[in-house]
């Protein structure tokens, strides 16, 4: 398990801390090369300051290499592999912005406040939040993993009747509140 202590790593993740951003970025990278090894199987994750969770019905045998691999990759060749497509990002960035363009719109006098005008102000807003979710990832929410992150272990389990993994990581450069 994590060294990190449980109060740090409470206080990472309400702020969106360095082990937290790390780890994020380190799940997403791992999702994308377990995708690539295993196309049936669409695994997904969620990431925390002692490390990530990957959900799927995984060999857990793999997880660890993959998660290796994708810190390597990371801090060498790939730190684009940092943002995923799939992220909850991005599907944050999308809500709060179609749900603030219909608000605003919608409160507008006549004749802009329409439905019709809704309806256009949430499709721009829809079309905008994918690069802006990108682009939230990739300044915001993840972060490429120090030099002194390692990966601890592996922990299989089952979540609400589903196969999951938890990747354990150290990251003592990252355990500071806003590091």
């Amino acid at each position: 398990m994590s060294s990190i202590n449980p109060i740090v790593q409470l206080a990472q993740q309400f702020t969106l801390g360095g082990a937290v951003k790390q780890n994020h970025a380190l799940e997403h990278a791992t999702i994308v090369l377990l995708s690539k090894k295993y196309p049936d199987v669409r695994p997904a994750g969620i990431s925390f300051a002692a490390g990530f969770f990957v959900f799927g019905d995984l060999p857990t045998g793999v997880i660890y290499p993959t998660a290796q691999e994708a810190l390597n990759l990371l801090r060498t060749t790939s730190p684009e592999l940092a943002i995923h497509e799939r992220c909850g990002t991005n599907l944050a960035v999308t809500g709060l912005l179609t749900g603030l363009s219909a608000m605003t719109v919608a409160r507008m006098r006549r004749p802009y406040g329409s439905f019709n005008n809704v309806v256009l102000a949430t499709t721009a807003a829809l079309i905008l939040s994918r690069p802006l979710g990108l682009t939230v990832q990739r300044h915001v929410t993840t972060q490429t993993p120090n030099a002194s992150m390692t990966i601890l272990g592996v922990k299989p389990m089952n979540l609400f009747g589903s196969p999951a993994h938890f990747v354990s990581t150290d990251n003592p450069d990252a355990s500071g509140l806003f590091s």
